[in-house]
């Protein structure tokens, strides 16, 4: 079966709604990396993907480029994303992702959860257009027929309407939806990264 994992960055947003929306019609499970700056306010999103089941990683607290910041300080940025996320969920955050994907071996040495990167890129953050949106995913998927990690942003309206046309299509050509967690542990893949 061809296993297919979206994932969401920068989250939550009023926007996350519609996409939890469209995941929830369809009865697919993503992933999505929350910020802990995003996650006041929108206790209520977060309660409701975790009720859809849906995987909640760790996207650092402030978005800052980790190499750039001491261990104490992404330490504090993934503590303190972990427990916003836990207070909401009582559960914490198996996965991280580092803002921008970008880390070095310094951030490596301060986790031991699996460090998720994508090997689709969507490019929503530029385009806005959901044709565009889903045809990257499409091309991406054409051209490596492995296990995908889609790269999206669920704080985007194009992104949730290009959700209509990824979702049916893929269906229809078997692909599998899966969380992060359950691709690491279909796949054997304890530490999955581009």
């Amino acid at each position: 079966n061809k296993l297919i994992a979206l994932t969401f960055d920068d989250g939550p947003n009023h926007n996350t709604i519609k996409v939890l929306n469209i995941l929830e019609k369809y009865n697919i499970k993503a992933t999505f990396f929350i910020l802990g700056t995003n996650i006041k306010k929108h206790e209520k999103i977060i309660n409701r993907m975790n009720k859809l089941g849906m995987e909640i990683g760790n996207h650092m607290y402030s978005h800052a480029i980790t190499t750039k910041l001491s261990t104490k300080k992404i330490k504090e940025e993934l503590d303190k994303t972990d427990k916003l996320i836990y207070d909401i969920t009582k559960k914490y955050p198996t996965l991280i992702r580092p803002s921008y994907g970008i880390y070095n071996k310094k951030f490596q040495k301060i986790t031991d959860r699996p460090i998720i990167l994508w090997n689709i890129d969507t490019l929503d953050w530029k385009y806005h257009n959901s044709k565009n949106i889903a045809n990257k995913v499409f091309e991406g998927l054409n051209k490596n027929n492995k296990n995908n990690i889609i790269l999206m942003h669920d704080i985007y309206n194009a992104t949730a309407n290009s959700l209509e046309i990824i979702i049916p299509t893929l269906l229809e050509n078997d692909y599998q939806f899966v969380t992060v967690s359950e691709l690491l542990y279909l796949t054997n893949l304890s530490n999955y990264q581009y």
